[in-house]
């Protein structure tokens, strides 16, 4: 990653003054945390060892969901929490969430029985699901399907004694990644600071009050000292590491769960569908982007998370789950278009010994000033989800640590950059008046895509376009954007944490080199730099043995 030719450190932007907060992680809850506390009027900086999203934040499922199933724990603050949640990333952020209907074909009338309980239930904790939101993303009351309608809408599930089926909604996160970096540059556009690929190498308590924290410039090699008062370790699977080395230990566990996922040919209709694997957990059947993803996988991860893999043999088991329980599915290793997988911080008590399915989802929210750490915070556990809520609560405590005032939270009604209009139909139209020249589809894709901010991107110069592997088209316009404005380091980071271009499957060899060769261009890379890249690219189609 050292860029040997660069001579300037990134990081002497930064100057030597002292920050109020030090976000280090920037997966979706350091983004938030960022977010929330630049609204504030906080002067904080997130750092990431390496790009933004690129861990656990890039392994979900894409849904924004309230934890239909987190009612059997009993965990009815949980989901309620995930519903306001879901409502107001709606409200703050339309362009990145889809209404989305999930389908749970039953072979019980006990098992009808219980799971409209659970429905009602879901629906009384969603009562304000479609207060102040878009139209076009209305969460409608869930329904029962007869026998003959799921087959209909899921012509591939076992009917076996089948008979029927609920649907209920939530959203679809078409691109989380590109969701988490939006945070970031709306952060960046009031006041915050962030850098990826900037690791920290330790971090040391003034003599007074406050931390010291040494950073490593991945990019240049450089090194960079820098204060702050309060330090926020919101670096998910790697917590406990980041408390090592500043030397904080406490009672709390931190387990890693692994989940994979697979991107495979369209396999379902429009809707997703709830399968039941044969230990008992859930396999998710996702329409996505004119792909299926299949998943996840839910495993504890006694490893070191630096060396995550997913293996061949764990794609094999996930396509053989989808093949027993999707009777007209008959997926290979072949019909992988491309594949994900991460690790989810839970954490726990020392005396539970919860299995990581059931282990709950929730979000614990640590100072560690008993520990003689005053102003060291970490946020453990949670999920995509709740992360806004949990930024709030942790900037609140904050708030009550340090004695500068500062504004309330605003980040329940502030739009994120790309969210400053009413519908799409008419931000549509309105870009058509804006732009007569551009392409209806153009105009479509980029205003889906994102927002607002597709008035910024159409400005940009027309030019050569880029059809992917499910249908769609990237174009120029967004290219030059993304290369602009969104940190881009590495090839990878456009492919799978910007654009999506590469996360339906790989592109034609042809537009392959074409695309490198456009990015090279704007990022002043030489041959060196990009046959890199190529290879870096090339490898995120290729899994582990074993």
């Amino acid at each position: 990653m050292v860029n040997v030719n660069s001579k300037k450190n990134r990081l002497d932007a930064l100057g030597d003054e002292e920050y109020d907060i030090v976000v280090i992680g920037g997966g979706i809850t350091g983004a938030n945390v960022l977010w929330d506390a630049s609204l504030r009027g906080y002067k904080v900086l997130l750092l990431e060892k390496n790009d933004y999203a690129s861990g656990t934040t890039q392994a979900t499922s894409k849904l924004i969901h309230g934890g239909l199933r987190y009612l059997k724990n009993l965990e009815f603050g949980l989901v309620r929490e995930s519903l306001r949640e879901r409502r107001i990333l709606a409200k703050i952020s339309p362009h990145a969430v889809r209404t989305l209907g999930f389908i749970v074909p039953l072979y019980s009338h006990t098992a009808r029985y219980i799971l409209k309980a659970g429905m009602e239930l879901y629906n009384l904790l969603s009562y304000d699901r479609n207060f102040d939101i878009s139209p076009d993303r209305f969460i409608p009351r869930y329904h029962w399907n007869s026998l003959a309608e799921t087959i209909y809408k899921t012509p591939s599930a076992n009917r076996e004694g089948l008979i029927g089926s609920y649907q209920y909604y939530d959203y679809a996160n078409i691109n989380p990644e590109r969701h988490t970096s939006e945070f970031i540059s709306s952060a960046k556009e009031r006041g915050g600071q962030a850098f990826n690929y900037a690791e920290v190498k330790f971090i040391r308590k003034q003599n007074k009050a406050g931390y010291i924290i040494g950073v490593h410039d991945k990019v240049t090699g450089k090194e960079k000292t820098i204060l702050c008062k309060t330090v926020v370790n919101s670096a998910g699977p790697w917590a406990d590491l980041i408390e090592s080395i500043a030397g904080v230990t406490h009672e709390k566990n931190l387990v890693r769960s692994k989940g994979i996922h697979a991107v495979v040919r369209n396999i379902c209709s429009k809707e997703c569908i709830i399968l039941q694997k044969k230990d008992g957990s859930h396999l998710f059947v996702i329409p996505w982007r004119n792909k299926t993803i299949i998943g996840t996988t839910d495993t504890k991860y006694d490893d070191d998370p630096n060396q995550f893999t997913v293996k061949e043999s764990e794609i094999l088991d996930l396509l053989e789950e989808v093949n027993r329980s999707f009777g007209l599915s008959t997926l290979t290793l072949k019909d992988v278009d491309y594949y994900y997988g991460g690790l989810r911080p839970l954490v726990e008590d020392p005396t539970e010994k919860s299995e990581t399915y059931s282990a709950s989802r929730k979000s614990e929210i640590m100072h560690y000033a008993g520990e003689g750490f005053p102003g060291f915070f970490s946020a453990l556990g949670g999920k995509y989800t709740t992360s806004r809520s949990v930024a709030e609560s942790l900037v609140d405590q904050i708030a009550d640590y340090l004695p500068k005032p500062v504004r309330p939270c605003s980040t329940h009604l502030e739009p994120l950059l790309g969210g400053h209009y009413d519908d799409l139909k008419s931000l549509t139209s309105e870009l058509e008046k804006k732009f007569p020249k551009a392409d209806g589809l153009k105009i479509e894709q980029i205003a889906n895509r994102y927002g607002s901010l597709a008035y910024k991107i159409l400005q940009n110069k027309p030019g050569v376009n880029f059809q992917l592997a499910n249908g769609e088209w990237i174009f120029e316009e967004e290219i030059f954007h993304i290369l602009e404005n969104d940190d881009i380091v590495s090839a990878t980071d456009f492919y799978f944490r910007r654009s999506g271009v590469g996360t339906v499957g790989a592109l034609n060899s042809k537009d392959n080199q074409l695309l490198l060769a456009r990015i090279a261009k704007q990022l002043s890379w030489d041959k060196k730099k990009i046959t890199l890249e190529t290879k870096l690219v090339d490898q995120r189609y290729i899994w582990a043995k074993g």
